[in-house]
């Protein structure tokens, strides 16, 4: 069901939640997301509400396929989402790693902006920020 393709790609092999058995050719740089966003729509269903699952393990759906540790002709599951993908209320954390080896960390909602992240560090963190970078001029934010 899965083979590979001329051109040095491979396919992947998805079981939908309707009990079909889908194949979807991946190329080394294809986002796991992906694969499910393409299934869901030959299936007509939400890519929010599943996951993909590769025998009892929960992937990683932003990984690229290269990097997703799965074998050729991989058989994945889809299942039901444990938790929301989408939205703000999500929260991630950031590290922002300076010259002088100091790191500055906090956590921001998904949907916030970098240049949100760097003003919040610059407002955070100013003289840590300007020691590391040299400057000497009073600049604020």
């Amino acid at each position: 069901m899965a083979a590979a393709s001329s051109r040095g790609g491979s396919a992947v092999s998805v079981l939908a939640p309707t009990g079909r058995r889908l194949t979807v050719r991946v190329e080394a740089g294809t986002a796991l997301l992906q694969v499910l966003e393409e299934v869901c729509r030959k299936q007509n269903l939400d890519p929010n509400e599943y996951d993909l699952k590769f025998q009892r393990t929960l992937l990683d759906l932003s990984l690229q396929w290269r990097f997703a540790n799965l074998p050729n002709n991989a058989k994945l599951e889809m299942v039901p989402v444990s938790r929301s993908r989408a939205g703000p209320e999500n929260t991630v954390r950031i590290a922002l790693q300076l010259d002088d080896g100091s790191r500055l960390q906090d956590a921001f909602r998904s949907g916030q902006t970098l240049w949100d992240v760097i003003r919040h560090f610059v407002q955070t963190s100013w003289w840590g920020l300007q020691a590391s970078l040299g400057l000497s001029l009073p600049w604020t934010p």
